[in-house]
């Protein structure tokens, strides 16, 4: 019989083998998280993470937390076509057996900076991965909470708050080049959207304020077709369906076909006149096409 230096409840004494293994496991999970090897483990994190999804992800300290858990502080995400994105905190937690027999499982949780309201600003999600180097099958699935999207978007958009879900899988990620292929699903919606004017070639696309818009995508090899997207505010509303086919490195540069039905405000129809369309009638709907490069975009009737 197992013996104890100290007497246990009867009802939670375990003898024999059951005993010995339970104790036996106990002390493997505590020796593995004291002696597991963290540091490589971090930088080999960021380093797959760079490669593959082509974003440059820099850390100023990283702490460990429990149970397995990487928490990077003072995170700056820098993409090929966007500006630097602030993060206050990065907190990764490490499926550890499943790393010992050469896969990775990561659920990650990332917190915006200057959020006061309690579970605002932050994005939480799951990476699935075959193996460690991130070339075999990846699944990614993830939910925005009420996320700044001011933040994120500079200069574009001034204010604005995003929820919504995604989850996308590549059945191969051997280079920066495969993030938009696979296929994948996204759902937002967003509301007190203000956007700043845009320069678009020769001309602009007036600031707009919308109270709520709602958009889903279905997405595969780097085709998005928009099965949802539409919104309303004091600009008036819109609703448009088609497709957006992603090009690398720019993503400014992705095709766009889709079908738009407006139906203007007032304000919004005096923003118009600095737009190559006929005058809007406020309250009077007008579909046509937007075809070509996002940024250069021709509007067909």
């Amino acid at each position: 019989m197992m013996t104890w230096p100290f007497a246990w409840p009867e009802t939670l004494k375990l003898k024999g083998p059951l005993g010995w293994g339970l104790a036996s496991m106990a002390c493997f999970i505590v020796f593995l998280f004291l002696t597991f090897p963290y540091s490589p483990l971090q930088n080999r994190l960021l380093t797959e993470l760079n490669r593959a999804s082509g974003w440059e992800i820099r850390a100023t300290d990283w702490s460990v937390g429990l149970p397995m858990t990487i928490e990077w502080h003072d995170v700056v995400l820098a993409g090929p076509t966007s500006g630097v994105i602030p993060v206050e905190a990065v907190r990764t937690t490490i499926g550890v057996f499943q790393a010992l027999l050469g896969r990775l499982v990561i659920d990650c949780a990332i917190q915006l900076p200057g959020v006061a309201q309690a579970g605002a600003g932050r994005a939480m999600g799951s990476l699935t991965a075959a193996s460690w180097s991130l070339q075999g099958p990846v699944v990614v699935k993830g939910h925005l909470q009420q996320m700044d999207l001011a933040t994120v978007l500079k200069p574009y958009v001034s204010r604005g708050i995003v929820q919504g879900d995604f989850m996308h899988q590549w059945n191969n990620t051997q280079s920066a080049h495969d993030a938009i292929r696979g296929e994948g699903t996204v759902k937002v919606e967003i509301k007190d959207l203000a956007v700043e004017r845009i320069a678009a070639g020769t001309s602009s696309i007036p600031s707009l304020t919308f109270g709520q818009i709602q958009a889903a995508l279905a997405c595969r090899d780097g085709a998005c077709d928009v099965t949802e997207l539409k919104g309303d505010g004091v600009d008036g509303s819109f609703t448009a369906q088609g497709r957006v086919t992603l090009r690398q490195p720019l993503l400014q540069q992705s095709l766009l076909d889709l079908t738009v039905t407006v139906v203007p405000g007032a304000g919004f129809a005096r923003k118009a006149a600095s737009l190559s369309l006929p005058p809007f009638q406020p309250g009077t709907p007008l579909t046509f096409k937007l075809v070509g490069p996002m940024m250069h975009a021709k509007v067909g009737l």
